[in-house]
């Protein structure tokens, strides 16, 4: 089968398509034919080679796709063959076929694409985990939300407005910006000329906001910290901040997270505040929490409240771009892959 193998770790350019084995069925696990990839920033991360628990190449990467079931383990009876799923697999996502556990595998809903559903399991699980789970997000409460026009960023948004949330955005673009807006944002602040710090404490009257969707980090993490009111929480789902275009510059890294200050846990109990921090490739064990989470967002698609968003597709052969454009952080919606016909 092709798969795109990172050879090394570095930029975009350390990947390249290959002729490898078949991946093969282990106890508990089904074989699926990848029709499309969702690319997430973990894989990226995971090619840096700054991602938690990332083997040494060389190895394939993927986080997050969909496609056909073609085998089954002897012991799997949930699955026959033939259904369209999508899945979650930590590693080996980008390739013609990839192995995972059964119990990371959903059904593809009828009126869902392969595109779309490689677009809408990480994304949506990630805002739901975020939002509702770990934020408890309530009606009339005020949530802000970094990178709102990313997959992630405009799922959130989609929840968010479902609940009934006020909804501060920030993005780099008015482009960005717009498209949040397009989906339900309220308050729409473009980063690189606006002190969103500044205008959202205007605008609540210093109150700040309840809850705060970060993937960003950095200089974002410092200012978004101080605007979380009491009894606020703060949810920390990535870094992006800390990459470049390319290779992981350790001087850039380290100042990025140089602005993250040290939280004094003491001090959280006399400002009524909390942090959380999730990462979805790392969250093993908790088979039956996402199976019930997929059940909820699968819910929301029928429901008609949440659904992918879809920014750019790339054919497999351009895989290599298609990371090198989501490095950029220049992306709206989800970048999709497409693998085979």
């Amino acid at each position: 089968m092709k798969a795109a193998v990172v050879t090394r770790y570095g930029g975009p350019e350390v990947m390249e398509i290959r002729d490898v084995p078949l991946p093969r069925l282990a106890e508990g696990q089904i074989l699926v034919r990848v029709r499309a990839i969702g690319l997430n920033f973990a894989d990226v991360f995971g090619r840096l080679g700054v991602y938690p628990n990332t083997p040494p190449p060389p190895f394939i990467p993927g986080l997050e796709f969909s496609g056909d079931v073609v085998a089954v383990a002897p012991d799997v009876s949930k699955f026959r063959g033939r259904e369209r799923v999508m899945g979650y697999s930590r590693l080996g996502s980008h390739a013609e076929y990839v192995c995972l556990g059964v119990h990371y595998a959903i059904t593809v809903p009828e009126s869902m694409t392969y595109e779309e559903a490689a677009a809408f399991l990480a994304t949506g699980m990630s805002a739901y985990h975020g939002i509702v789970r770990l934020g408890n997000l309530r009606k009339g409460e005020k949530l802000l939300i970094h990178a709102a026009a990313g997959g992630v960023g405009l799922a959130a948004v989609q929840i968010a407005k479902q609940i009934g949330a006020e909804i501060f955005a920030t993005a780099g673009t008015e482009e960005k910006l717009a498209l949040a807006g397009k989906f339900g944002a309220d308050h729409l602040f473009n980063y690189r000329d606006t002190d969103f710090a500044a205008e959202i404490t205007r605008i609540t009257e210093g109150y700040g906001v309840d809850l705060v969707m970060d993937s960003v980090g950095g200089e974002v993490f410092k200012k978004s910290w101080h605007l979380l009111a009491q009894m606020g929480r703060y949810i920390l789902y990535g870094v992006s901040s800390v990459t470049g275009k390319g290779a992981l510059n350790r001087l850039k890294a380290a100042a990025a997270f140089s602005m993250m200050r040290p939280i004094f846990p003491p001090s959280l109990m006399s400002a009524n505040r909390g942090i959380h921090g999730f990462n979805l490739g790392t969250l093993t064990g908790k088979e039956s929490y996402f199976s019930d989470a997929a059940k909820e967002i699968l819910r929301y698609f029928d429901e008609g409240f949440l659904k992918p968003v879809i920014g750019h597709v790339f054919p497999f052969e351009e895989i290599v771009e298609a990371h090198a454009f989501l490095q950029t952080r220049q992306s709206s919606g989800k970048i999709v892959v497409l693998v085979g016909t």
